[in-house]
């Protein structure tokens, strides 16, 4: 009897196991809030007082498991608004935002973790979803990360339905939905399936973009004029596209990717060559590690790999359309690869595969597999749905939800030139027109944010447009203080 006894509870621990470590991939959809609960996070001097969360939340079924990590309001947070924060890429992940730039902790040398004392938590629950599969800690459990636009705004969607399950005390809480970069394309696809399939079921408020990514177009064109204003095309180089592009149009009237010329297509090429060995998502920037000897070659690697590097797929997004580009893509696929900035992540890669933390996280040591900020493979089979999503954009403000995007001025992955190009193609009517915007700084004096203006619908319904100046493309990193500014003042509905 006792014999049996034993083999039953053998069977019982055998099974959890299995169901744990079967194919070497966890097993966490069952998961409560109460299990996903964070009791304590390696690196911090003290715990924070306020709660926070790890764990896993289902897909459009359970093949696809999201990682997510929340951080809830440091005061209040039943009455604080909830936002949710999406990385771009596609391909990258939202703890990078969550460690870098908004959330409530920075790591430093030696994996430890300080204060952020701009963090968005300080005034709403905030919570970073990895997505799509195969991103961070996010997986599929078939292995197969393919995917698209609209794939990837269907699993959001209901990975966002699981989280109101497991917490439900957060349904009635305003919602925005923020984003960066390829966020462009994640944000409003998401807000619209939110718009068409529960409007009642989600409070929400407002949606929210950081140079984003929403015409291709109009971001690879803007760039040549980006580049030259800022003085860093020859003259005699400027005058080649002019001479092969523009032909007899205004200079400043021409759109270069829309010319199929084989003189044209080569000069926007050579264009290319001008990003070479800077930071692009911040000109002012310097390079991490140095700019090494090899950097003007296409694909020239090792050093980059060696140091560990982060690959970027929001450069990658630049002239994808450009003739050359394409056909040495399409001859040599090899080469199709995450192309290799000036930003080092070797911190919070190194953090987030320690396995203390990531036992902290409740993700499994084994699987997935190394955390990378941008994953190569999503990058590489992702299906780039949309190349513009004005329609997108104009819909929800059809829906009465407001819209910011905004915009670092120094950022040549998503320009704020562009940008501007795209909220004026959209038709509406500028009801601010663009002036400063200013916020307090630590020291107590009113500065200079950037500019902004606002355009609005028949209904009256807001998009902003801000620029922040002297930021790159991660703008709660580079300008802490002026992104919470502005960030506060779009949620509470106030103007700059």
């Amino acid at each position: 009897m006792r014999l049996i006894f034993l083999l039953v509870i053998a069977n019982a621990v055998a099974d959890n196991i299995f169901k744990w470590h079967k194919e070497g991939k966890p097993n966490f959809e069952n998961s409560s809030a109460a299990d996903d609960k964070i009791t304590f996070l390696p690196g911090l001097r003290t715990q924070p007082n306020f709660a926070q969360y790890s764990g896993y939340l289902r897909g459009s079924d359970d093949n696809f498991q999201l990682h997510y990590w929340f951080v809830e309001a440091v005061e209040k947070p039943n009455k604080s608004p909830l936002v949710l924060w999406l990385n771009g890429g596609p391909g990258c992940s939202s703890l990078e935002g969550l460690l870098e730039e908004n959330g409530p902790f920075r790591v430093q040398a030696g994996q430890k973790l300080i204060p952020n004392p701009h963090s968005w938590n300080k005034f709403a629950n905030v919570l970073y979803l990895e997505a799509p599969a195969g991103v961070g800690y996010s997986f599929a459990k078939d292995g197969n990360v393919t995917t698209d636009d609209n794939l990837t705004s269907l699993n959001n969607y209901h990975a966002l339905l699981h989280f109101m399950e497991k917490f439900p005390d957060y349904k009635n809480n305003d919602l925005f939905i923020f984003g960066e970069s390829y966020g462009g394309v994640y944000v409003p696809t998401l807000t619209l399936r939110i718009l068409e399939n529960s409007p009642e079921g989600l409070n929400l408020k407002g949606i929210a973009v950081g140079n984003p990514l929403v015409s291709y177009k109009l971001n690879d064109n803007s760039l040549i004029y980006f580049l030259n204003y800022h003085g860093l095309v020859d003259e005699s180089l400027w005058n080649d596209v002019l001479n092969n592009c523009c032909g007899s149009q205004c200079a400043n009237k021409c759109m270069f990717t829309d010319d199929k010329d084989i003189p044209c297509q080569n000069v926007i090429n050579s264009i290319q060559s001008v990003l070479s060995g800077l930071n692009v998502y911040n000109l002012y920037s310097k390079c991490a590690g140095g700019v090494p000897d090899e950097f003007a070659k296409i694909a020239s690697t090792p050093y980059w790999e060696t140091k560990g590097f982060a690959k970027r797929p929001d450069v990658a997004n630049l002239f994808r359309n450009n003739i050359f580009v394409r056909t040495l893509f399409e001859a040599h696929p090899s080469l199709n690869r995450l192309i290799l900035p000036c930003v080092d992540d070797t911190r919070i890669t190194s953090y987030l595969n320690q396995p203390d933390v990531r036992k902290a996280l409740h993700v499994n040591l084994d699987f997935p597999p190394e955390w990378e900020v941008c994953s190569e493979k999503v990058y590489n089979t992702y299906g780039r749905t949309y190349e513009d999503v004005s329609r997108q954009y104009l819909q929800i403000l059809e829906h009465k939800i407001p819209v910011m995007l905004f915009a670092g001025d120094i950022d040549m992955a998503c320009n704020y030139l562009g940008l501007l190009w795209f909220v004026d193609s959209l038709g509406l009517q500028m009801t601010k027109p663009m002036e400063h915007w200013l916020f307090e700084d630590t020291d107590g004096t009113k500065q200079v944010g950037g500019v902004h203006k606002i355009m609005t619908t028949a209904e009256d319904i807001p998009l902003w447009y801000v620029t922040v100046r002297g930021s790159g493309h991660m703008v709660p990193e580079d300008k802490p203080i002026a992104a919470y500014h502005m960030i506060t003042r779009f949620i509470s509905r106030k103007e700059l």
